[in-house]
């Protein structure tokens, strides 16, 4: 099965968590900094939905709930060439999907320019099962492009690839998430065996198809 990579749009997004940018609304702004400054609040959703303890259960992770602020240097992954050979495409074979059962995960591209041609991120999503949310629906997955002055909150439970850096160097973020200690609590992962995770696919699996005339894969 194979994708094609769309803009991220936050509408197009919105199903699975929003898009941080500045809004494209000039009234949307306030003034700040001693005027030096246009703040725009809430520019993304940011939540969690840990369990907590009852006083009889006195569950130590309940606890220990806390946003926490990380790096990740994100080094650039392998893409494929796919059929036919005269094609314009090259794609990125999808092995895994992930999701953060209690908790929103943002991704904030630092040092990125809008306009970088060396370096892009793509955002790959997919809805949980109609019949069971405890696994994802790979005939449904989606995938966004996105540019250097965006970021990405993915929603709580939302299931989604670890991230995806293409081009010639890493891109780091700054990522944000509350965790409380417990493992499984903080992150469940869902892998392709045999490229299927679930449903009929192709001896392909599942690709996401880059068109490399774009100009953000000009290096690649």
């Amino acid at each position: 099965m194979r994708v094609k990579v769309e803009p991220l749009l936050a509408e197009t997004f919105a199903g699975f968590g929003s898009v941080v940018a500045v809004p494209s609304s000039a009234n949307s702004g306030a003034t700040a900094n001693q005027a030096t400054a246009t703040k725009y609040a809430n520019v993304s959703l940011l939540g969690e939905t840990y369990p907590r303890a009852s006083p009889a259960s006195k569950s130590a992770s309940s606890d220990h709930i806390h946003p926490q602020m990380s790096l990740f240097v994100c080094n650039p992954r392998q893409l494929v060439s796919i059929l036919p050979a005269n094609s314009n495409s090259k794609a990125f074979q999808l092995h895994i999907l992930e999701r953060h059962p209690y908790t929103s995960q943002t991704f904030l591209p630092l040092g990125l320019s809008p306009n970088d041609q060396e370096a892009a991120y793509v955002v790959i999503v997919a809805p949980a099962l109609k019949t069971n949310p405890d696994i994802p629906d790979v005939q449904r997955v989606r995938a966004f492009l996105a540019r250097g002055n965006q970021g990405v909150t993915y929603g709580v439970g939302v299931w989604h690839s670890p991230m995806v850096v293409i081009g010639s160097k890493p891109i780091t973020f700054a990522v944000l998430q509350w965790v409380n200690g417990v493992a499984k609590d903080e992150c469940t992962e869902c892998e392709m065996i045999d490229g299927e995770m679930h449903g009929p696919l192709d001896k392909e699996g599942v690709l996401i198809e880059f068109d490399v005339r774009d100009r953000v894969f000009a290096k690649l």
